[in-house]
């Protein structure tokens, strides 16, 4: 510490952000202390031979001003940040007036920006108030998307009309918390915009850094698209320009499975790649030449890039050790590394809470602390064994790299790769000349265009290679192996494990007794990192989940044998797919391999969309659904796709069956559905599932006219404890004599937020509010669970159990 103080001061910086963060100290007195601390400090730097103690005295002063500077940077930070008021959650009308601070390079017929405006109104309301919002301008013209990309530039004044919401915030249990990672990045939210008339430009007044940057990043993709196939270009879009927003959700899927996601996020690798070129290219140069052109040609890269954070870190920690090179001070990687980290922290505190920052910085630390361990081992095989020792070398450094980040990559992704370092040993090589072959491409591409298509072909043959072997890897359930509820608790305890193990490891002398460490400090891991691992939906008891997916339907049961059924999926649309994006995650979140019983209530895309992709992804064993109706083509189409899944399918017919020991009783009689005028809600299947003394019913879409006739068909029977308020709490539904039989001491109620229909009715909450019905909402309350032990439903709170 004495010989690397960067590391000391960082570390006191870092806690200073942690306790400003977590416990919100008053600044006032921050403020104050900070300026007895530094007089004190300025007195003992130039007085310091005249007076007593000097040394003790600089010791407390001198730390305790870089954890008070921590904290009040951090402070200042998060004080400069502008929302709007976080009551405004969504608004259809709404307009914003502001600069444009940041383009997206485009993607598909989409124009992303961001947007620091200064004014808004919105539903006869008109707001002065600073903030920053995610603006994405759809419109089905590619002619008129095209011109306006290559008029807008950052600096212009717009006018921008759409639609507002609020970052979607942890809505199930499992569920990435975009609000939150907006917040982080100090954005308010989204506004989306369908017309491209909604986009006005007021000034034409232009940001001249800023737009330099965005035209040469437009000229590189221009170039990039025009000499590679679309999915090259994808991909060096995002190795060279830092937008992966091309590459799909399932190969992003297959590179996480595969262990090697970090290869599509621009950061050190890349920043290592473009300084490995450079020092070949320049190889004969004097040093300092050489490191200053490097050094220049890495800040190119970053400016080239859009200035990522994760490209800023590498860059900067790259040129910290390039200029302690230069200076002739002994190089240290931890020392080096603290100070870009303080570098980068000192500028924007935030950073030390962005995934970027934790996984490379974690990754960088863990290869400068285990490598020389592994590199100390491998060394001692003979020299006539090189090509295993250089690639036991590589392996020994992915390894690092992967403990070093493995708590982090478990939080964020929940996943453990077994094929990691067998699918690196071949991917990073890969991306290295992929990187390469690209950068000489773009170089020829303007002198000499001819010569540059044959070095894009090859590119195109490496890129189809690297998908081939990420495919190959990870595009199967054996690849990786779910590790669920990784908390920030378990990586504290894995990080103090691992520190143990490898001081440890190179104190101990014999081998056995490393072997002993080795094996007692992953076994030690793996007992405390389960202690405080707890289950959302109880061993032996019928638990109800009603998931948020927007508006429509979806909920999730498990029974106390175990087995699991889903009671609708959400809707699946060309945007956004429930079942593949909200249903999918929260099955693997809760370690559900499959659902044994689908019931669609009715064939609506809001209550059965999402099934289609749950099916192709085999997670359903069985569906039950209503009688088919042949005036309905999707009914059809539904029942023709189970056919070719071989999904085995039951339609709903009165009578009663065992799911353990749990009673589920089918309503429906036939006399409903064969009646040709009525509407397909009414034809809802209708169920009650009956555990001990509990009970729950659900009903679908059905509405008046089925509610009357299952009201006069069955009364009391329909008594339960909790109902799944149908059609959403529309006002066509919930007549009083059908709710009057069901009495529900729970109402649950699933509905998208701000939605178009005006679901759930005012009048039908205060029908249910006036019989003490207790109501929970989707667009309120995000997801709930409901657990019963025979006797009693209790509410789970399953934000306080991630």
């Amino acid at each position: 510490m004495k010989k690397y103080p960067a590391i000391k001061f960082t570390l006191l910086f870092i806690l200073g952000i942690l306790i400003q963060k977590f416990f919100q100290v008053d600044v006032n007195f921050i403020y104050l202390l900070f300026g007895i601390l530094f007089i004190i400090s300025f007195i003992l730097f130039f007085f310091y031979k005249k007076l007593k103690f000097p040394v003790i005295l600089n010791l407390i002063s001198v730390p305790l001003l870089i954890l008070l500077m921590g904290i009040i940077l951090s402070d200042l930070h998060y004080k400069n940040q502008n929302f709007l008021p976080t009551n405004i959650l969504k608004e259809k009308n709404f307009t914003a007036y502001g600069k444009i601070s940041k383009i997206e390079l485009k993607r598909g017929e989409d124009i992303v920006f961001k947007l620091n405006v200064d004014s808004v109104s919105f539903s006869k309301t008109n707001l002065i108030r600073k903030a920053v919002l995610l603006t994405r301008l759809k419109d089905d013209s590619k002619f008129k998307i095209d011109s306006l990309y290559h008029i807008i530039s950052p600096g212009n004044y717009v006018s921008a009309a759409g639609i507002y919401l609020k970052g979607r915030s942890k809505r199930n249990p499992g569920e990435f918390d975009y609000g939150k990672y907006l917040s982080e990045q100090g954005i308010s939210g989204t506004l989306n915009i369908y017309n491209i008339n909604d986009v006005k430009i007021i000034n034409y007044k232009v940001d001249l850094i800023s737009n330099t940057i965005f035209k040469i990043r437009k000229i590189l993709d221009e170039k990039i698209s025009e000499y590679h196939n679309p999915q090259t270009a994808a991909l060096l879009r995002g190795l060279l320009l830092a937008d992966r927003s091309n590459i799909d959700y399932d190969t992003r899927t297959e590179f996480i499975n595969s262990g090697v996601i970090h290869v599509l996020a621009v950061s050190g690798l890349h920043v290592g790649f473009i300084a490995f070129i450079f020092i070949i290219l320049l190889g004969r140069f004097n040093i300092y030449l050489k490191s200053i052109i490097t050094m220049l040609g890495l800040l190119c890269f970053m400016i080239i890039t859009g200035i990522p954070a994760s490209v800023f870190r590498a860059t900067i920690m790259s040129v910290v050790i390039i200029i302690s090179f230069l200076s002739n001070r002994t190089t240290n990687l931890f020392n080096s590394l603290a100070v870009a980290a303080l570098i980068i922290l000192v500028l924007n505190p935030g950073e030390l809470f962005q995934a970027g920052f934790q996984l490379s910085f974690s990754a960088v630390l863990s290869i400068a602390a285990i490598y020389p361990v592994f590199r100390e081992k491998i060394n001692l095989i003979p020299a006539k064994y090189n090509f295993l020792k250089n690639i036991l070398l590589f392996m020994g450094i992915s390894l690092a790299a992967q403990l070093g980040t493995l708590p982090f990559t478990l939080i964020y992704f929940g996943k453990l790769s077994i094929v990691a370092l067998a699918a690196n040993l071949v991917v990073i090589p890969l991306i290295g000349l992929i990187v390469a072959d690209a950068i000489l491409t773009l170089s020829l591409a303007f002198i000499l265009p001819f010569l540059s298509s044959y070095y894009a072909a090859a590119n195109n043959l490496f890129t189809k290679f690297l998908f081939f072997i990420v495919h190959l890897t990870g595009n199967n359930e054996h690849s990786f192996i779910w590790i669920r509820n990784f908390s920030i608790t378990d990586a504290i305890i894995f990080y103090c494990f691992l520190i143990i193990g490898i001081f440890g490891f190179r104190k101990i002398q014999n081998n056995f007794a490393k072997i002993v460490l080795i094996a007692a400090v992953f076994g030690n891991i793996l007992l405390y990192c389960s202690i405080d691992d707890k289950e959302l939906l109880p061993s032996n008891k019928l638990s109800v989940l009603m998931i948020d997916v927007g508006q429509g339907d979806s909920f999730l049961l498990k029974f106390p044998d175990g087995e699991t059924a889903l009671v609708d999926a959400g809707d699946a649309t060309k945007n956004f797919d429930y079942g593949e994006r909200v249903i999918l995650p929260l099955l693997n979140h809760l370690g559900i391999q499959k659902i044994d019983y689908g019931f669609v209530s009715h064939v609506d895309a809001d209550h059965y969309g999402g099934f289609f992709s749950l099916i192709i992804k085999k997670k359903i064993k069985r569906i039950f659904k209503p009688q088919i109706d042949s005036s309905f083509l999707k009914d059809i189409k539904f029942e023709k796709f189970l056919k070719k899944e071989k999904i085995p399918f039951t339609y709903y017919k009165k009578g009663e069956m065992n799911i353990g020991n749990t009673k589920v009783y089918f309503l429906n009689d036939g006399k409903i559905e064969s009646n040709l005028r009525i509407s397909s809600n009414n034809k809802s299947g209708l169920m009650k599932l009956v555990y001990g003394k509990t009970s729950i019913l659900f009903t679908g879409n059905i509405e008046e006219k089925a509610e009357k006739y299952y009201a006069d068909e069955y009364n009391t029977f329909l008594n339960s404890d909790i109902l799944k308020v149908s059609h959403h709490g529309s006002k066509n539904g919930s007549l009083p004599a059908f709710i009057g039989d069901v009495k529900p001491k729970v109402s649950l109620i699933s509905a998208g937020l701000k939605n178009k229909f005006g679901h759930p009715s005012k009048l039908i909450l205060k029908m249910l509010g006036s019989i003490g019905s207790k109501i929970y909402r989707t667009d309120k309350s995000g997801a709930v669970i409901f657990s019963s032990n025979g006797y009693t439903f209790s509410k789970i709170n399953w934000r306080d159990l991630e």
